[in-house]
């Protein structure tokens, strides 16, 4: 029996990665105050964040409610990410009042990651989390790692917080406040640098034997009397003056080229700036404009839906009106088309002359109804138009009171029961107000009535005839 290959699980992809991670400070006390308002904001606020990510070449990892993870390629992206995110979002509380603004903090970490699939997993990301819950509202808290790629590439300020124990975290991590607008890094108070274990030993050892060279003459002697004074060793000027020469020469030397990489610093900050600058401005216009395209698009689906609350009320009272219509009136149309199906299909041509009362009672046999969608701003048109019906032929006349509006249709039904009908409508306002316009509308014979459609003007319309 051949037994079973074994199979070996795939590896656990890795890979170097700078992660940033920003939360929102306050979301469940903003949204117990007002869930809608807040929602908007935040929504608000996750545009532009994720416009800035986007610009700087980076990749948003997951997303929950308010907090948001993404991962970069480089560490000094990251930071530039964060810091116009911050000041984006700056501006944008400033013009709230201040129980509405919503500030974020931001970690960045840069570690070694696990991949799995679209998602990072691992201590890295761990990390960013952690520095992300310890950053002012609208601060950014660095990790070591992250400091000692980004130092002198970077026009920032820096305040050392000192090596701080991180939930879940089994390694103390050195942090940086990141500090825009200052250079140089300053110690946060209370941040203490640890002494090396190897450096304290040295130092203990030399006041271990200092104390021993003191105690005793040197090796073998016996003691000294306790009240024969302590030798004292001569002094040795002459080395001590040339080592303080030299150390002052050193310090001058070290003071001139600081001073120099100050000046080279301070011409570089300067380009820097103006280019962080510019790019800020950029972004924030960019991010501007798309709340204001998010804002438009809003209005105009409400809108919309305004429109159509009005269109369909308008059509359930027309199908209302024609309901109590045929529910009271003698003869409703559905009893007609029941009833004479062929004298429907086949409109009665008249024998006698116009004056006769016959050919009045005819004419009069037939209404229309009118329906014209709602267009530039105008609301529906609806209700019911004359219709005369004379020597084989519909006449269809609308003339309200002022210049426009008013139209004329004629047609004659086919034998296959289709019906045109042509004619023409005045503008009733624009710059084409009180011009005629031709018009045309087509349809067919569709149990015991005419459907026509098409267009008064540049307004969708349908007309329907049907015997009363």
């Amino acid at each position: 029996m051949i037994a079973p290959m074994a199979t070996t699980a795939p590896p656990v992809k890795r890979k170097l990665a700078a992660i940033l991670a920003a939360d929102a400070v306050g979301y469940s006390r903003h949204m117990a105050r007002d869930e809608e308002e807040t929602m908007r904001i935040l929504s608000a606020h996750r545009a532009v964040i994720d416009g800035i990510i986007d610009f700087h070449s980076g990749r948003i990892v997951g997303t929950a409610g308010d907090s948001v993870l993404a991962e970069f390629a480089s560490p000094v992206e990251a930071l530039r990410c964060a810091v116009e995110i911050q000041a984006a979002l700056k501006t944008r509380n400033e013009s709230l009042p201040e129980e509405k603004r919503l500030a974020f903090r931001i970690g960045i970490n840069l570690g070694d990651v696990m991949v799995k699939g679209d998602d990072l997993l691992g201590d890295g990301v761990n990390v960013a989390a952690r520095l992300e819950g310890i950053a002012e509202p609208g601060g950014i808290c660095i990790s070591s790692s992250v400091y000692d790629q980004i130092a002198g590439k970077l026009d920032l300020g820096f305040v050392e917080m000192g090596e701080k124990s991180l939930k879940n975290i089994d390694r103390p991590i050195r942090v940086y406040s990141v500090q825009p607008g200052v250079q140089g890094v300053k110690r946060a108070r209370g941040a203490r640098r640890r002494m090396p274990y190897a450096l304290a030993a040295v130092l203990l050892a030399g006041v271990a034997v200092a104390a021993g060279w003191w105690r005793f003459d040197g090796p073998g002697a016996e003691p000294a009397s306790r009240s024969a004074p302590l030798p004292v060793p001569a002094p040795r000027l002459e080395p001590a003056a040339a080592r303080s020469g030299i150390d002052a020469a050193q310090q001058r030397e070290a003071a001139a080229r600081e001073e120099e990489e100050r000046k080279l610093a301070a011409e570089r900050g300067d380009t820097e700036r103006r280019a962080e600058e510019a790019r800020i401005a950029a972004v924030r216009a960019k991010a501007e404009e798309e709340v204001a395209k998010a804002r438009a698009q809003a209005e105009l689906e409400k809108a919309r839906a305004d429109a159509e609350a009005l269109r369909r009320e308008a059509q359930a009272e027309v199908a209302e009106a024609r309901k109590s219509a045929a529910a009271t009136g003698p003869t409703a149309r559905t009893q007609v088309a029941l009833a004479a199906p062929a004298a429907a299909s086949e409109p009665p041509k008249p024998t006698v002359a116009a004056a006769d009362p016959q050919r009045d009672k005819a004419a009069a046999a037939w209404i229309a109804t009118l329906h014209c969608d709602a267009f530039r701003g105008s609301q529906e048109l609806f209700g019911e138009v004359p219709v005369r019906f004379l020597d084989g032929e519909f006449v269809v006349e609308r003339r309200p009171e002022g210049i426009g509006g008013h139209f004329v249709l004629r047609g004659r039904p086919a034998s296959d029961g289709r019906l045109q009908l042509t004619g023409s409508v005045v503008a009733p306002r624009g710059r084409m107000r009180g011009e005629e316009l031709a018009v045309q509308l087509d349809g067919t014979l569709e149990q015991g009535r005419y459907v026509t459609r098409g267009t008064l003007g540049a307004r969708p319309c349908e007309i329907d005839i049907a015997r009363r």
